[in-house]
């Protein structure tokens, strides 16, 4: 250093995150998913001021990870004139649809005579499929903010020293031989810092690269363009040794592995073995991690699950063989992803898998298709829906430019989630919403209970799926954003907006975002209620509890079958398309009555009752709709035999010996109120269906102004249930979230 007055580098570590529709910063009350990449620059810088490297020179490192933090620009431009200070901003892990907001805030910086390096995804992928000529790396030059392309493991010391001389270049290019990528086996570990983890929703949840590039030559994948397809690893005992720190130092004990394919590690099973280590010490750390389709070893599951795995994400990308052959996906057989999936089923583990909608032989109605037979037959327990996007750097992108095919100019919308080229079978519209459509299939109600229900036994995996079901429906259909890139609770900074949107008044803006905030306090109240009727449906039960359920649906289902009310029910619910308002305001009555828990004698005899003087309305309803036409009769007629073929016979003392016998056994009162039978499935099931007529009919009153209509008593009793409802799905998650050491022993 040729200026000995500097005594202090104080290193600003960003990164950034991206415009929404509106031209509005995208940022959350809390985040999701912590940025690896920052943890590894953290580390490296780090790792140069523990080894005095500049010798006597002060370091500071502060990082700010934008999703979950507002990145103040004021107090780093006031930081950087303060005496003896340098002070260097890195954008880093800067990805395609982050570059617009990553070179506003390098503009803003350069504004004030701070120096901004930019690195990550979008530079290296571009300088090395494309070179340096582009006209956004053109771009960065003339604004001089310099640039970095690939990974600098072993050269930030250099780039510091440079920038520490004042002699910092236009361009560090270190990627564009991937057969000799930087050696990471020894490389200094990531580090975590505890104030950017402090705005994320679970501070004990990190992320980590063991590993990196992929031997597999996607189309659509710029790892492979960036990182090689050399695997490349970080020792098993580097690895242990920062696990076992963030640990004791911070708490972590979740990790998302960011490597693009843990099972082509060479060294596989020697990490493994170093994390069942760790939790043989009392270190219980648990991970995701994610791997390919193809064969792996015999034990590599086993192994995987011992070692903590609770999760594994695959990339299936699609279920139509062409559109895999078409991508370069010829690992993935469609005829093994049940078998794979039951596989990791059987060791305990969750499979979440990443599904491509866009991809050439796709159709909006195929899309559909296809989504259905992923949920109902392929069956994996969470999916990332993703539209297909030519990114920089993929072998994807660099064809489409030479054959001058249109791509959206705006980097913005490259976050693969927009549609940013023509597809050959749907319009942009037409794709969007087969997009929409299937995460509202996958997350929709009847799925998520469908795959909590396997869960149901195993309250971990249970737990963590009841979690992600709370970020990603939240994510993609409330907040409307992509799960990768969403938090909790959206914030928006007025003044942070994109150049070229108009920056509304204060008033404006408060109006704005009060409607906002309202839909969403509604939309969030709505998906709370959807979430406990999902809970209801698939929480786990006593042994007890589960042998009285078992005993009231058979004893239920004889008496409805002998009734034949799934019949009836059937008949009923085609006939509502034709029957008058005035019949079905006399039949509607039928539905509530036919999922009623009988749990004693008296119940029966009390809806038997009432079932037959059910029917002996269908008689009087003949002759008062006689002039109503001939599709209405032929109903009316159906249900008239049903009503002659009523014979409950010599049945009734069975039935009355079999509740006697479960007087002693039933459940809490609270639970009772929620107990439902459904006749066309023949099973009982815990719903809150009733509360939720009593609340959609008040609403509808309340519009109308029928407060007449409005009972006190039956409003306090609802108020009552669906306080103590929630009371206890929200007490019941907050415990099965605490880590197991905070639980009280038994």
């Amino acid at each position: 250093m040729q200026n000995h007055r500097i005594k202090r580098l104080k290193v600003i570590l960003i990164k950034p995150s991206k415009y929404d529709d509106d031209g509005y910063v995208i940022r959350f009350w809390k985040g999701v998913l912590p940025s690896n990449t920052l943890n590894v620059l953290h580390g490296l810088t780090d790792d140069l001021r523990r080894r005095r490297v500049f010798g006597d020179l002060g370091m500071e490192i502060v990082t700010f990870d934008e999703t979950a933090e507002k990145i103040p620009v004021k107090k780093i431009i006031r930081w950087s004139r303060r005496k003896a200070t340098k002070l260097l901003v890195g954008l880093v892990g800067v990805q395609t649809n982050q570059f617009p907001r990553a070179l506003d805030l390098a503009r803003e910086f350069r504004a004030h005579g701070i120096t901004v390096l930019m690195g990550g995804f979008h530079t290296s992928g571009t300088i090395n499929m494309l070179g340096p000529e582009e006209p956004d790396i053109q771009q960065l030059f003339r604004e001089s903010i310099s640039v970095v392309s690939g990974e600098v493991e072993g050269e930030w010391e250099g780039i510091l020293a440079d920038f520490l001389r004042g002699e910092l270049k236009p361009l560090y290019a270190f990627a564009q031989d991937l057969q000799n990528l930087p050696d990471i086996s020894d490389a200094p570990l990531p580090r975590t810092s505890p104030k950017t983890m402090g705005h994320f929703a679970k501070p004990s949840f990190g992320t980590a690269d063991t590993s990196r590039g992929c031997p597999f030559s996607c189309s659509f994948c710029t790892i492979i363009n960036v990182q090689g397809r050399k695997m490349r690893e970080r020792s098993p005992e580097s690895i242990a040794t920062l696990l076992r720190r963030n640990y004791l130092e911070h708490g972590v004990s979740f990790y998302f592995f960011t490597d693009d394919n843990f099972a082509r590690k060479k060294l596989w099973r020697e990490t493994f073995e170093a994390i069942i280590k760790l939790r043989e010490e009392g270190i219980k750390i648990s991970f995701m991690m994610q791997v390919d389709l193809a064969r792996k070893p015999k034990d590599f599951v086993a192994l995987a699950a011992k070692a903590g795995c609770t999760q594994v994400f695959i990339g299936m990308e699609s279920v139509n063989p062409e559109n895999l052959k078409a991508e370069g996906k010829g690992q993935n057989r469609v005829e093994e992803y049940q078998q794979i999936i039951q596989e990791w089923h059987d060791a305990g583990v969750v499979v979440h898998t990443g599904y491509i909608i866009g991809l050439p032989f796709d159709t909006k109605e195929q899309v559909g298709r296809d989504v259905r037979y992923l949920t109902d037959v392929i069956q994996p327990d969470q999916a990332s829906f993703f539209m297909l996007t030519p990114l920089p750097g993929s072998h994807d992108h660099l064809e489409m430019k030479k054959r001058g095919e249109w791509m959206d100019p705006d980097f913005n919308k490259r976050d693969s989630f927009h549609a940013t080229i023509k597809h050959p079978h749907m319009t942009a519209e037409e794709w969007t919403q087969a997009y929409e459509d299937a995460w509202k299939t996958f997350y929709g109600k009847e799925n998520m209970i469908r795959v909590l229900s396997r869960w149901s036994h195993n309250p971990r995996a249970y737990w963590n799926l009841m979690s992600i079901f709370f970020w990603y429906k939240n994510a993609a259909l409330i907040e409307q954003e992509h799960p990768m890139i969403a938090g909790f609770f959206r914030l928006k900074d007025r003044r942070a907006r994109r150049p070229g949107f108009a920056i509304d008044p204060l008033p404006v803006h408060l109006w704005k975002r009060a409607k906002e905030v309202t839909r969403l306090s509604v939309s969030w109240a709505k998906f709370l209620k959807e979430m406990e009727e999902v809970w209801l449906q698939t929480r786990r039960k006593s042994e007890r509890e589960e042998r009285w359920l078992a005993e009231i649906q058979r004893i239920q289902g004889e008496i409805w079958q002998t009734l034949r009310i799934p019949e009836w029910q059937r008949l009923y619910n085609n006939a509502k398309t034709v029957l008058p308002a005035k019949a079905k305001a006399l039949l509607d009555p039928f539905e509530e009555l036919a999922s009623k828990i009988l749990l004693d004698h008296k119940d029966l005899r009390s809806f038997l009752k009432k079932w037959e003087e059910l029917h002996a309305r269908i008689p009087k309803l003949r002759a008062l709709l006689a002039r109503e036409g001939e599709a209405v009769q032929r109903w009316l007629e159906e249900m008239h035999r049903f009503h002659k073929s009523f014979h409950p016979g010599s049945k009734m003392q069975e039935w009355h010996e079999a509740y006697a016998r479960l007087k002693e056994s039933l459940p809490s009162r609270f639970r009772l109120y929620h107990l439902k039978f459904d006749a066309l499935s023949n099973r009982v099931i815990y719903s809150r269906h009733d509360l939720q007529k009593f609340w959609a009919k008040t609403v509808e009153n309340l519009r109308r102004m029928r407060l007449w209509s409005i009972h006190p008593l039956r409003l306090t009793s609802a108020l009552i249930q669906d306080f103590f409802l929630t009371t206890s799905f929200a007490f019941t998650y907050a415990r099965a979230s605490l880590p197991k050491s905070s639980q009280p022993q038994r």
